[in-house]
Protein backbone atom coordinates (compact mmCIF):
# COMPACT_ATOMS: atom_id res chain seq x y z
CA UNK A 1 0.00 0.00 0.00
CA UNK A 2 1.66 3.22 -1.07
CA UNK A 3 1.53 6.24 1.96
CA UNK A 4 -1.16 7.86 -0.19
CA UNK A 5 -3.20 5.40 -0.11
CA UNK A 6 -2.34 4.46 4.01
CA UNK A 7 -3.37 8.32 4.47
CA UNK A 8 -6.60 8.30 2.62
CA UNK A 9 -7.54 5.10 4.72
CA UNK A 10 -6.62 7.01 7.74
CA UNK A 11 -8.84 9.92 6.78
CA UNK A 12 -11.36 7.19 5.86
CA UNK A 13 -11.53 5.39 9.30
CA UNK A 14 -11.45 8.70 11.31
CA UNK A 15 -14.30 9.93 9.38
CA UNK A 16 -16.64 6.97 9.93
CA UNK A 17 -15.17 7.12 13.95
CA UNK A 18 -16.65 10.86 13.97
CA UNK A 19 -20.23 9.54 12.18
CA UNK A 20 -20.25 6.73 14.92
CA UNK A 21 -19.91 9.27 17.71
CA UNK A 22 -22.71 11.53 15.85
CA UNK A 23 -24.22 8.51 16.09
CA UNK A 24 -24.61 7.59 19.83
CA UNK A 25 -25.22 11.54 20.32
CA UNK A 26 -28.28 11.78 18.35
CA UNK A 27 -29.41 8.39 19.63
CA UNK A 28 -29.39 9.83 23.37
CA UNK A 29 -30.88 13.08 22.41
CA UNK A 30 -34.05 11.46 20.72
CA UNK A 31 -34.18 8.62 23.01
CA UNK A 32 -33.11 10.35 26.48
CA UNK A 33 -31.59 7.70 29.01
CA UNK A 34 -30.41 4.45 27.35
CA UNK A 35 -28.27 1.58 28.22
CA UNK A 36 -25.12 0.97 25.88
CA UNK A 37 -26.72 -2.72 24.68
CA UNK A 38 -29.75 -0.56 22.90
CA UNK A 39 -27.64 2.35 21.66
CA UNK A 40 -25.43 -0.48 20.07
CA UNK A 41 -28.89 -2.40 18.66
CA UNK A 42 -30.52 1.08 17.40
CA UNK A 43 -27.46 2.15 15.51
CA UNK A 44 -26.32 -1.19 14.39
CA UNK A 45 -22.45 -0.53 15.72
CA UNK A 46 -21.01 -3.06 18.20
CA UNK A 47 -21.18 -3.29 21.82
CA UNK A 48 -17.61 -2.86 21.59
CA UNK A 49 -17.42 0.36 19.80
CA UNK A 50 -20.35 1.80 21.69
CA UNK A 51 -18.41 1.22 25.05
CA UNK A 52 -15.19 2.77 23.70
CA UNK A 53 -17.46 5.71 22.05
CA UNK A 54 -19.53 6.26 25.54
CA UNK A 55 -16.31 6.44 27.40
CA UNK A 56 -14.32 9.13 25.51
CA UNK A 57 -18.12 11.29 25.64
CA UNK A 58 -17.90 10.76 29.29
CA UNK A 59 -14.61 11.75 29.41
CA UNK A 60 -15.20 14.99 27.20
CA UNK A 61 -18.11 16.02 29.57
CA UNK A 62 -20.99 15.00 26.57
CA UNK A 63 -22.03 11.91 28.35
CA UNK A 64 -22.79 10.76 32.11
CA UNK A 65 -23.88 7.32 33.43
CA UNK A 66 -27.32 7.13 35.11
CA UNK A 67 -28.13 5.00 37.87
CA UNK A 68 -28.20 1.04 37.27
CA UNK A 69 -31.96 -0.70 36.37
CA UNK A 70 -32.82 -3.88 36.40
CA UNK A 71 -31.95 -6.41 34.22
CA UNK A 72 -34.47 -8.39 35.07
CA UNK A 73 -34.89 -11.87 37.11
CA UNK A 74 -31.86 -13.40 35.37
CA UNK A 75 -29.83 -10.58 33.60
CA UNK A 76 -27.22 -8.54 34.84
CA UNK A 77 -28.06 -4.88 36.03
CA UNK A 78 -27.87 -2.43 33.20
CA UNK A 79 -26.40 1.58 33.56
CA UNK A 80 -28.44 3.83 31.28
CA UNK A 81 -26.24 6.56 29.73
CA UNK A 82 -27.73 9.96 28.97
CA UNK A 83 -26.49 13.38 27.70
CA UNK A 84 -24.74 15.58 29.93
CA UNK A 85 -26.68 18.81 30.47
CA UNK A 86 -24.12 20.37 33.65
CA UNK A 87 -21.63 21.40 31.59
CA UNK A 88 -21.61 22.81 28.06
CA UNK A 89 -23.94 25.72 26.45
CA UNK A 90 -25.24 26.55 22.96
CA UNK A 91 -26.65 30.32 22.91
CA UNK A 92 -29.47 31.44 21.07
CA UNK A 93 -30.16 35.01 19.89
CA UNK A 94 -33.15 36.45 18.19
CA UNK A 95 -33.29 39.74 17.14
CA UNK A 96 -37.44 40.57 16.80
CA UNK A 97 -38.57 43.80 15.51
CA UNK A 98 -39.71 44.89 18.92
CA UNK A 99 -36.91 43.20 21.14
CA UNK A 100 -34.43 40.85 21.30
CA UNK A 101 -34.29 37.25 22.71
CA UNK A 102 -31.51 35.60 24.40
CA UNK A 103 -30.65 32.19 26.21
CA UNK A 104 -28.82 29.03 26.53
CA UNK A 105 -29.79 25.54 25.55
CA UNK A 106 -27.91 22.34 27.31
CA UNK A 107 -26.97 19.67 25.13
CA UNK A 108 -30.43 17.64 25.06
CA UNK A 109 -32.17 20.91 24.09
CA UNK A 110 -33.64 22.38 27.30
CA UNK A 111 -33.76 25.79 28.00
CA UNK A 112 -31.95 26.76 30.94
CA UNK A 113 -31.41 30.78 31.15
CA UNK A 114 -33.42 33.37 28.72
CA UNK A 115 -33.34 36.96 28.44
CA UNK A 116 -35.70 39.48 26.69
CA UNK A 117 -34.50 42.93 25.81
CA UNK A 118 -37.09 45.82 24.51
CA UNK A 119 -35.27 47.69 22.32
CA UNK A 120 -34.32 51.09 23.66
CA UNK A 121 -34.03 52.46 19.94
CA UNK A 122 -34.73 51.27 16.52
CA UNK A 123 -31.37 52.20 14.75
CA UNK A 124 -29.47 49.28 13.58
CA UNK A 125 -26.31 50.43 15.77
CA UNK A 126 -28.53 50.00 18.84
CA UNK A 127 -29.87 47.00 18.18
CA UNK A 128 -26.60 45.51 17.32
CA UNK A 129 -25.47 47.15 20.55
CA UNK A 130 -28.14 45.48 22.43
CA UNK A 131 -27.24 42.25 20.86
CA UNK A 132 -23.49 42.20 21.97
CA UNK A 133 -24.45 43.16 25.11
CA UNK A 134 -26.64 40.51 25.85
CA UNK A 135 -24.38 37.66 24.29
CA UNK A 136 -21.48 39.15 26.96
CA UNK A 137 -24.51 38.68 29.73
CA UNK A 138 -25.35 34.97 28.54
CA UNK A 139 -21.82 33.87 28.07
CA UNK A 140 -21.09 34.78 31.93
CA UNK A 141 -24.16 32.71 32.83
CA UNK A 142 -23.03 29.62 30.76
CA UNK A 143 -19.63 29.82 33.27
CA UNK A 144 -17.49 31.05 30.73
CA UNK A 145 -16.51 31.07 26.79
CA UNK A 146 -14.98 27.45 27.44
CA UNK A 147 -18.55 26.11 28.40
CA UNK A 148 -20.26 27.35 25.02
CA UNK A 149 -20.06 25.33 21.81
CA UNK A 150 -21.35 27.82 19.30
CA UNK A 151 -24.03 30.32 19.05
CA UNK A 152 -26.82 31.17 16.48
CA UNK A 153 -28.14 34.03 15.39
CA UNK A 154 -31.75 34.47 13.84
CA UNK A 155 -33.85 37.63 12.32
CA UNK A 156 -36.71 38.09 9.76
CA UNK A 157 -35.85 38.82 6.33
CA UNK A 158 -33.59 37.07 3.72
CA UNK A 159 -30.84 35.78 5.13
CA UNK A 160 -27.84 34.45 3.61
CA UNK A 161 -26.92 31.32 6.05
CA UNK A 162 -22.82 31.00 4.26
CA UNK A 163 -21.92 34.69 4.59
CA UNK A 164 -24.03 35.28 7.68
CA UNK A 165 -25.03 38.38 5.88
CA UNK A 166 -28.92 40.23 6.30
CA UNK A 167 -29.66 40.29 2.63
CA UNK A 168 -33.16 42.12 3.29
CA UNK A 169 -34.78 42.96 6.40
CA UNK A 170 -37.74 45.20 5.36
CA UNK A 171 -39.29 45.80 8.63
CA UNK A 172 -36.08 46.59 10.69
CA UNK A 173 -34.71 48.24 7.13
CA UNK A 174 -31.13 46.78 7.26
CA UNK A 175 -29.77 45.69 4.39
CA UNK A 176 -26.52 43.84 3.81
CA UNK A 177 -25.79 43.67 7.41
CA UNK A 178 -22.99 41.12 8.11
CA UNK A 179 -25.15 40.00 11.15
CA UNK A 180 -21.92 36.87 12.28
CA UNK A 181 -19.19 39.49 12.20
CA UNK A 182 -21.53 42.20 13.80
CA UNK A 183 -21.28 39.85 17.00
CA UNK A 184 -17.32 40.37 16.94
CA UNK A 185 -14.73 37.61 17.28
CA UNK A 186 -15.72 34.77 19.49
CA UNK A 187 -13.77 31.62 20.45
CA UNK A 188 -16.30 29.41 18.84
CA UNK A 189 -18.50 29.12 15.42
CA UNK A 190 -21.54 31.73 14.99
CA UNK A 191 -24.34 30.67 12.67
CA UNK A 192 -26.97 32.61 10.87
CA UNK A 193 -29.74 32.60 9.50
CA UNK A 194 -33.51 33.26 8.99
CA UNK A 195 -35.30 32.99 12.02
CA UNK A 196 -38.50 30.84 10.38
CA UNK A 197 -35.40 28.07 8.73
CA UNK A 198 -34.30 28.19 12.27
CA UNK A 199 -37.44 27.52 13.78
CA UNK A 200 -37.86 24.74 11.02
CA UNK A 201 -34.65 23.03 12.55
CA UNK A 202 -35.20 23.66 15.81
CA UNK A 203 -38.39 21.90 15.18
CA UNK A 204 -36.84 18.78 13.43
CA UNK A 205 -34.74 18.10 16.65
CA UNK A 206 -37.11 19.63 19.46
CA UNK A 207 -40.65 19.37 18.24
CA UNK A 208 -43.21 18.05 16.55
CA UNK A 209 -41.47 17.40 13.59
CA UNK A 210 -39.11 15.20 14.85
CA UNK A 211 -38.65 11.70 12.17
CA UNK A 212 -40.30 13.62 9.60
CA UNK A 213 -38.43 13.20 6.31
CA UNK A 214 -40.42 15.95 4.70
CA UNK A 215 -42.11 19.08 6.93
CA UNK A 216 -42.92 22.83 6.20
CA UNK A 217 -42.61 25.54 9.25
CA UNK A 218 -45.48 27.97 8.64
CA UNK A 219 -44.63 31.43 10.29
CA UNK A 220 -46.94 33.81 10.41
CA UNK A 221 -46.00 36.80 12.78
CA UNK A 222 -44.73 40.36 11.92
CA UNK A 223 -42.94 38.71 9.37
CA UNK A 224 -44.09 35.65 7.39
CA UNK A 225 -42.76 32.59 5.79
CA UNK A 226 -42.05 29.16 5.81
CA UNK A 227 -38.98 26.24 6.44
CA UNK A 228 -38.71 23.44 4.47
CA UNK A 229 -37.24 20.30 5.21
CA UNK A 230 -36.89 17.87 1.99
CA UNK A 231 -35.93 14.52 2.48
CA UNK A 232 -34.46 15.58 6.27
CA UNK A 233 -32.63 18.25 5.11
CA UNK A 234 -33.22 22.18 5.05
CA UNK A 235 -33.73 23.94 2.19
CA UNK A 236 -31.97 26.86 1.47
CA UNK A 237 -32.13 27.93 -2.11
CA UNK A 238 -29.88 29.52 -4.93
CA UNK A 239 -30.33 32.60 -3.55
CA UNK A 240 -31.18 31.78 0.20
CA UNK A 241 -34.37 32.37 -0.32
CA UNK A 242 -36.28 29.28 -0.32
CA UNK A 243 -39.74 29.43 1.59
CA UNK A 244 -40.41 33.13 1.02
CA UNK A 245 -44.00 33.15 0.92
CA UNK A 246 -44.73 36.80 1.28
CA UNK A 247 -46.59 37.32 -1.98
CA UNK A 248 -48.48 33.99 -2.16
CA UNK A 249 -52.20 34.93 -3.32
CA UNK A 250 -54.78 34.16 -0.15
CA UNK A 251 -57.16 36.77 -0.88
CA UNK A 252 -59.56 35.21 -2.78
CA UNK A 253 -60.61 38.86 -3.55
CA UNK A 254 -59.98 40.72 -0.63
CA UNK A 255 -58.32 44.01 -0.86
CA UNK A 256 -55.44 44.61 2.11
CA UNK A 257 -53.66 47.38 2.01
CA UNK A 258 -51.11 47.47 -1.17
CA UNK A 259 -48.15 45.58 -0.94
CA UNK A 260 -44.67 46.20 -2.27
CA UNK A 261 -45.32 44.59 -5.28
CA UNK A 262 -48.42 46.47 -5.30
CA UNK A 263 -50.99 43.85 -5.39
CA UNK A 264 -53.27 43.65 -1.82
CA UNK A 265 -53.93 39.86 -1.63
CA UNK A 266 -50.35 38.93 -0.84
CA UNK A 267 -50.25 36.94 2.01
CA UNK A 268 -47.93 39.51 4.48
CA UNK A 269 -50.64 42.00 3.68
CA UNK A 270 -53.16 39.81 4.48
CA UNK A 271 -51.92 37.77 7.47
CA UNK A 272 -48.71 39.18 9.13
CA UNK A 273 -49.07 40.26 12.67
CA UNK A 274 -48.38 44.02 11.58
CA UNK A 275 -50.69 43.95 9.02
CA UNK A 276 -53.45 42.61 10.78
CA UNK A 277 -53.13 45.24 13.55
CA UNK A 278 -52.99 47.82 11.19
CA UNK A 279 -56.58 46.97 9.95
CA UNK A 280 -57.46 47.58 13.60
CA UNK A 281 -55.98 50.51 14.27
CA UNK A 282 -58.01 52.16 10.60
CA UNK A 283 -61.30 50.68 12.04
CA UNK A 284 -60.92 52.30 15.69
CA UNK A 285 -61.04 48.78 17.33
CA UNK A 286 -57.79 49.61 19.04
CA UNK A 287 -55.60 52.45 20.15
CA UNK A 288 -52.96 54.14 17.52
CA UNK A 289 -49.83 52.86 19.28
CA UNK A 290 -51.16 49.80 20.71
CA UNK A 291 -50.09 46.04 20.51
CA UNK A 292 -50.91 43.31 18.76
CA UNK A 293 -51.83 41.77 21.99
CA UNK A 294 -53.82 44.62 22.66
CA UNK A 295 -56.03 43.11 19.49
CA UNK A 296 -56.03 39.62 21.05
CA UNK A 297 -56.99 41.01 24.58
CA UNK A 298 -59.73 42.89 22.90
CA UNK A 299 -61.18 40.09 20.93
CA UNK A 300 -61.50 37.66 24.01
CA UNK A 301 -63.03 40.82 25.89
CA UNK A 302 -66.47 41.12 23.49
CA UNK A 303 -65.44 42.69 20.30
CA UNK A 304 -66.92 40.61 17.86
CA UNK A 305 -65.52 42.63 15.49
CA UNK A 306 -61.64 42.37 16.75
CA UNK A 307 -62.16 38.36 16.94
CA UNK A 308 -63.65 38.41 12.99
CA UNK A 309 -60.40 39.93 12.05
CA UNK A 310 -58.29 37.59 13.92
CA UNK A 311 -60.51 34.75 12.30
CA UNK A 312 -60.13 35.95 8.73
CA UNK A 313 -56.33 36.35 9.41
CA UNK A 314 -56.49 32.22 10.74
CA UNK A 315 -58.89 31.94 6.97
CA UNK A 316 -55.79 33.31 5.03
CA UNK A 317 -53.18 31.41 6.84
CA UNK A 318 -55.07 28.19 5.99
CA UNK A 319 -55.11 29.26 2.57
CA UNK A 320 -51.47 29.29 2.62
CA UNK A 321 -50.95 25.79 4.40
CA UNK A 322 -53.02 23.93 1.52
CA UNK A 323 -51.34 25.92 -1.05
CA UNK A 324 -48.37 24.08 0.65
CA UNK A 325 -49.42 20.82 1.74
CA UNK A 326 -50.96 20.68 -2.02
CA UNK A 327 -47.30 22.14 -3.53
CA UNK A 328 -44.72 19.81 -1.07
CA UNK A 329 -46.85 16.76 0.70
CA UNK A 330 -44.96 16.91 3.76
CA UNK A 331 -45.16 14.71 6.44
CA UNK A 332 -46.32 17.41 9.11
CA UNK A 333 -47.28 21.50 8.20
CA UNK A 334 -46.18 23.08 11.62
CA UNK A 335 -47.51 26.54 12.88
CA UNK A 336 -45.74 28.85 14.45
CA UNK A 337 -45.70 32.50 15.10
CA UNK A 338 -48.59 35.24 15.95
CA UNK A 339 -51.08 32.46 15.06
CA UNK A 340 -50.47 30.43 18.05
CA UNK A 341 -51.73 33.31 20.04
CA UNK A 342 -55.38 32.96 19.24
CA UNK A 343 -55.77 29.37 18.98
CA UNK A 344 -59.80 29.58 19.49
CA UNK A 345 -59.24 30.33 15.58
CA UNK A 346 -57.47 27.42 14.68
CA UNK A 347 -60.02 25.28 13.60
CA UNK A 348 -61.17 27.89 11.16
CA UNK A 349 -57.12 27.75 9.99
CA UNK A 350 -57.58 23.99 9.14
CA UNK A 351 -61.27 24.51 7.65
CA UNK A 352 -59.87 27.01 5.14
CA UNK A 353 -56.54 24.33 4.48
CA UNK A 354 -58.90 21.79 3.56
CA UNK A 355 -61.29 23.90 1.40
CA UNK A 356 -58.40 25.21 -0.55
CA UNK A 357 -56.54 21.84 -1.04
CA UNK A 358 -56.92 18.87 -3.32
CA UNK A 359 -57.11 16.30 -1.18
CA UNK A 360 -59.06 17.85 2.11
CA UNK A 361 -57.64 15.24 4.43
CA UNK A 362 -54.50 16.30 4.12
CA UNK A 363 -55.15 19.36 6.46
CA UNK A 364 -55.11 16.33 9.11
CA UNK A 365 -51.33 17.04 8.94
CA UNK A 366 -51.46 20.46 10.48
CA UNK A 367 -50.35 21.20 14.09
CA UNK A 368 -48.74 23.52 16.44
CA UNK A 369 -45.41 24.18 17.17
CA UNK A 370 -44.27 21.58 19.71
CA UNK A 371 -41.39 23.69 20.66
CA UNK A 372 -42.90 25.17 24.16
CA UNK A 373 -41.65 27.60 25.94
CA UNK A 374 -38.63 29.49 24.92
CA UNK A 375 -39.20 28.56 21.24
CA UNK A 376 -37.32 31.40 20.11
CA UNK A 377 -34.41 30.66 22.06
CA UNK A 378 -34.33 26.81 20.78
CA UNK A 379 -34.98 27.91 17.21
CA UNK A 380 -31.40 30.30 17.45
CA UNK A 381 -29.76 27.74 19.45
CA UNK A 382 -30.63 25.00 16.99
CA UNK A 383 -28.07 26.33 14.20
CA UNK A 384 -24.79 25.24 16.57
CA UNK A 385 -27.17 22.53 18.20
CA UNK A 386 -27.49 20.84 14.50
CA UNK A 387 -23.94 21.52 13.66
CA UNK A 388 -22.79 19.74 17.10
CA UNK A 389 -24.85 16.55 16.51
CA UNK A 390 -23.83 16.29 12.73
CA UNK A 391 -20.25 16.13 13.99
CA UNK A 392 -19.34 16.68 17.17
CA UNK A 393 -15.85 16.08 17.71
CA UNK A 394 -15.29 19.29 15.15
CA UNK A 395 -17.09 21.23 17.84
CA UNK A 396 -15.10 20.88 21.10
CA UNK A 397 -12.02 22.53 21.53
CA UNK A 398 -10.44 19.66 23.72
CA UNK A 399 -9.71 16.98 20.95
CA UNK A 400 -11.68 13.52 21.51
CA UNK A 401 -9.45 10.62 20.80
CA UNK A 402 -11.25 9.04 17.57
CA UNK A 403 -8.12 6.35 17.17
CA UNK A 404 -9.42 4.92 20.57
CA UNK A 405 -12.84 3.71 19.26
Amino acid sequence: MSSADALARGSDLTSLRRRNLALVAQTLLHRGDTARAEIARVTGLSATSVTKITAQMMQARLLMERSAVSGGEMGRPRVPVALDTSHYRFVGLHIGLRWTTGGLLDLAGNVVAERVISHRRISQKAILGEARELYDELQTVAGGAGRILGTGVSTGGRVDPDSGVVLDHPLLGWTGVRLGAELGPRSHPVFVDSSVRALALAESYLGVAQGASSAVFLFIGNVVGAGLLVDGRLRRGRDAAAGTIDHLPVGGGAAGSPCRCGRTDCLAVLASDVAVLGRARDAGLVPPQSSFEWLVKRSRSGSEDAAELLRQRARYAGAAAGILLDLLDPDVLVLGGGLLQTPEHLDALVASAAERLSRPEAADRIMPTGLGKGTLVRGSASLPMHAFFSDPVAMLSTPIDTQAF
